[in-house]
């Protein structure tokens, strides 16, 4: 997993660097600016280049790429929206100065340039974009080259990725420094974001000086830790030794959640629905049992998803699930909206999953979902252990949320969300634990997203799913 970090958290391992380990500020932004400069140099080889300064350590970083990529035969122009306000800035501009790359008006820097970096505030924005920064923010929305964002975009918060003022930068690619920041885990950050590439400062040092530092904010996950929680397969294993899911749901929402479930590995699925209701599961395959409710029995059914095409006004069904059932519970869609009005309810986490959207997650927590998609994370970490806060960039909540970097628009469409919660289910009858379950669930969700064809159905989505990440 890669560590995700506040702007504050990172603020403090650079200073912890600086002043615990004795490492001068310089050696922090010639480390950056050299390394982000030879990803644009290898992006773009010998691209005519304007680079945008602000007057804070980000421009400075500008201030070093500027110095970098010259050196490499590239055609540099730079434009400053103020002098240089920090130590290290200023000397780095003094150094481009001394090579004859002096600040110029922005109409200039941008005239002919095949490629621009941005470099104008970084993680130290928390407010709308003001003056010459705010014109050229504008300015690079009508530019139309790619845009290399120096830490983040100019526009983007560091913590919540919403964005600040009319005019936020849009990044072809944005180059973070030192440690993943939530803002490009969040939309519209995200979006803004490009593609991002991780620039390794050496940032962890300061947890060397300030051990606390250690603790990051939230967790990226990696192929590699996704690949470790795989259930292995017994040669010998018969089907209900990979487990028994039962879908307390109706409808084709619950024949959707069964066949998440068998993507996901299991032996056995039954929905449980009233006879009556057994014509309205279209497209249920015969490999589904189908059984009436009363049939839910602790022994026989390992895991219960509960929710999908249940109807809201099955309380009564989602109480007995959720409260008395024996072994793990997934709560989906319908059951959500049960589970958000008042009562008694068990709480969720261990062995109890809830996977909301941020409208669900609004009730859940009582609420604007404008709310929730304002500061993701931050919602993440209130709902807690147990929940799957689901969007681009699904969440795993707790204190330290795990952010599932797979998804994608193709998930944008009915029916995906009863199929993650089959596959969560189908997982955790396999014996994962709650959380590396609903972590591999939503990775391989979305990798079967990006993997199924344009426009593709929930079931088309389902049938891409593969039993191993990549």
């Amino acid at each position: 997993m890669l560590p995700v970090t506040s702007a504050e958290t990172t603020r403090a391992l650079d200073q912890a660097c600086i002043d615990g380990l004795r490492m001068p500020g310089r050696v922090l932004m010639e480390l950056a600016g050299q390394q982000a400069a030879a990803h644009v140099h290898a992006a773009a080889p010998g691209a005519d280049t304007a680079i945008l300064c602000g007057p804070g350590n980000n421009g400075g970083d500008g201030y070093v790429i500027a110095r970098w990529l010259r050196l490499w035969g590239h055609e540099v122009r730079l434009w400053a929206s103020a002098d240089p306000r920090t130590p290290d800035a200023r000397a780095n501009a003094a150094l481009c100065a001394r090579m004859g790359l002096a600040a110029g008006p922005l109409d200039e820097a941008l005239a002919g340039a095949e490629v621009v970096v941005e470099a104008m505030l970084g993680t130290g924005q928390s407010g709308a974009p003001r003056g010459p920064i705010a014109e050229a923010a504008a300015a690079l929305a009508q530019h139309g080259v790619p845009v290399f964002a120096i830490d983040l975009p100019t526009g983007v918060h560091s913590d919540t990725g919403r964005a600040l003022g009319p005019h936020p930068v849009r990044a072809a690619e944005t180059l973070t420094l030192g440690r993943w920041k939530p803002g490009l885990l969040a939309m519209p950050g995200a979006a803004l974001a490009g593609r991002v590439t991780l620039v390794d400062i050496g940032l962890s040092l300061g947890a060397v000086a300030r051990p606390e530092l250690a603790r990051p904010d939230a967790w990226l996950l990696e192929a590699a830790d996704v690949a470790a929680w795989v259930p292995a397969r017994d040669p010998a294993g018969a089907k209900w030794d990979r487990g028994h899911v039962a879908i307390r749901g109706g409808g084709g929402a619950s024949v959707l959640a069964a066949l998440g479930a068998f993507a996901a590995g299991a032996g056995l699925v039954t929905v449980l629905a009233a006879r009556a209701d057994w014509p309205s599961l279209h497209g249920l395959p015969p490999a589904v049992i189908l059984a009436e409710p009363d049939a839910l029995d602790d022994r026989r059914h390992d895991v219960v998803v509960v929710g999908p095409g249940l109807g809201r006004h099955r309380v009564e069904a989602v109480r007995r699930v959720w409260q008395d059932h024996a072994g793990p519970v997934v709560a989906d869609a319908d059951a959500l909206t049960v589970l958000s009005r008042p009562g008694p309810w068990r709480p969720w986490g261990g062995d109890r999953v809830i996977t909301p959207h941020s409208a669900e997650a609004a009730r859940l927590l009582g609420c604007s979902r404008a709310e929730i998609d304002a500061d993701r994370f931050g919602a993440a970490r209130r709902l807690g252990a147990g929940a799957v806060l689901k969007g681009p960039h699904t969440l795993i909540g707790g204190p330290l949320p795990w952010v599932a970097p797979t998804g994608t628009a193709a998930l944008a469409t009915a029916g995906t969300g009863d199929v993650l919660a089959g596959m969560i289910g189908g997982l955790l009858a396999r014996g994962l634990p709650s959380r590396e379950a609903c972590a591999l669930a939503c990775w391989l969700h979305g990798e079967a997203g990006r993997r199924a064809p344009a426009n593709a159905t929930a079931v088309e989505i389902c049938a891409a799913v593969r039993p191993q990440p990549g």
